[in-house]
């Protein structure tokens, strides 16, 4: 396999720390969030979980689209990470999916959303570890 591109981010502090990469493209402040009794004034895990699935997915189908020569209109992706217990092994991670293709009729977004369950990067590093129901909006 090929390495197409690496890239690292580093936490200092864990769920009360940052979050920031070497160029500085990523600067974050962590909180834990209200249900975990913290203010809630920064982001947690749980949010960068989704927004990466999300982007990643979004993308995947994006790459399928254009492979496939396939005029759309917009892509929108919304994950929700859902952290659950896992009695004693502690916790696990659960994720919601909505997905929409604007220009492109229901079946044709269940097809490419299908495959982007498939081809998506993400998906992959979670499968058999990760409850995943996605639904096409």
């Amino acid at each position: 396999m090929a390495v197409i591109l690496k890239r690292s981010a580093t936490a200092f502090g864990g769920r009360e720390g940052t979050i920031t990469t070497p160029e500085k493209t990523l600067e974050l402040t962590m909180a834990k969030p209200k249900e975990m009794d913290g203010d809630g004034k920064g982001t947690n895990p749980e949010e960068l979980f989704a927004a990466g699935y999300a982007s990643c997915f979004a993308s995947s189908i994006e790459f399928l689209l254009h492979k496939a020569k396939k005029s759309y209109e917009d892509i929108h992706v919304k994950a929700e990470a859902v952290l659950k217990t896992d009695g004693d092994a502690g916790f696990k991670f659960a994720l919601e999916i909505e997905v929409q293709i604007q220009g492109l009729d229901k079946d044709e977004q269940v097809r490419f959303t299908e495959q982007a369950s498939q081809f998506c990067p993400f998906s992959k590093a979670v499968q058999g570890n990760v409850d995943i129901d996605i639904n096409v909006l």
